[in-house]
């Protein structure tokens, strides 16, 4: 699924697919390919989720998920590791800052 985020709407509808993938309890496999609109040249990164989290995806891996399908038109995008994402500790229901 691909959605671009440009309003509070799709913002909504992306918030809502990665609290359903980080949950945990139907997801077997889920990842997330982030791009920019820069121009000339815009970035990819990637996540994948295990362990109800978002983990760093390699450079390889990414590039192989961004590869158009053939005969499609697509943005040449470069690709770069993504950054670590630092899980928050606390946040369950016994906490007072969650």
């Amino acid at each position: 699924m691909t959605i671009a985020v440009l309003d509070g709407d799709t913002f909504d509808d992306l918030a809502m697919l990665l609290v359903f993938a980080l949950e945990g309890s139907t997801v077997t496999g889920a990842g997330l390919i982030a791009t920019t609109a820069a121009e000339p040249r815009p970035r990819a990164y990637g996540w994948t989720v295990r362990d109800g989290w978002l983990h760093p995806m390699d450079t390889a891996n990414v590039q192989a998920a961004i590869i158009p399908c053939p005969g499609s038109s697509a943005v040449d995008r470069e690709v770069y590791p993504a950054p670590v994402l630092i899980k928050p500790s606390g946040m369950d229901e016994e906490s007072d800052r969650g």
